[in-house]
């Protein structure tokens, strides 16, 4: 991801005082903005909606290290739009863009955004209390899956699945205890 801030965004940001606000792309099968500015935020075409459904964005840490980043939204759960796509659609792998821009008096955004993150959907969680409900929605990077067998399982029950009924796998885990590789 690229790290280059624009040169009107860096003069902005010399300035003693400046608005700032975060654009948030959760890519559902229709796509969610959201913002946490007092106004809707227009950019590359999409409104970023001012919602104050988008309760918290957890901080960004990042390391020299290879390892997988994780990051955590937390939205309003009192919008059932949200739970119900979260609960009715294929939500995981969905990819999630963060970024932080700097905007002018009238709410119009100076230079380009600054990327934040980019990630993409590995779960989420409802906590739900007599006054409140929230949704944290887990975001990891594209790396999260890295270490992921993918494939399938020769073994009946994995048989089963595809091809219900078929018995071409019943023995098959009596039949590898035996095998010597590399020998004769």
């Amino acid at each position: 991801m690229s790290r280059g801030i624009h040169v009107d965004v860096i003069t902005e940001l010399a300035k003693d005082a400046f608005n700032m606000a975060h654009i948030v792309s959760i890519d559902f099968s229709q796509t969610v903005y959201l913002t946490d500015y007092a106004h809707d935020i227009v950019y590359s075409g999409d409104t970023y909606s001012a919602s104050s459904h988008l309760l918290q964005l957890s901080q960004v840490n990042e390391t020299s290290d290879a390892q997988v980043g994780t990051f955590t939204i937390n939205l309003s759960g009192v919008e059932q739009s949200f739970v119900a796509t979260l609960l009715s659609e294929n939500y995981i792998d969905r990819e999630v863009v963060i970024s932080r821009v700097i905007l002018d008096s009238v709410g119009t955004i100076i230079g380009e955004p600054i990327p934040l993150y980019n990630g993409r959907i590995d779960g989420f969680g409802i906590k739900d209390d007599m006054k409140t409900s929230q949704i944290n929605l887990s975001v990891a990077s594209h790396w999260s899956d890295f270490e992921k067998e993918s494939g399938r399982r020769t073994n009946h029950n994995g048989q089963q699945i595809h091809f219900t009924g078929d018995k071409g796998f019943e023995f098959a885990a009596n039949t590898v205890k035996d095998i010597k590789w590399g020998r004769s």
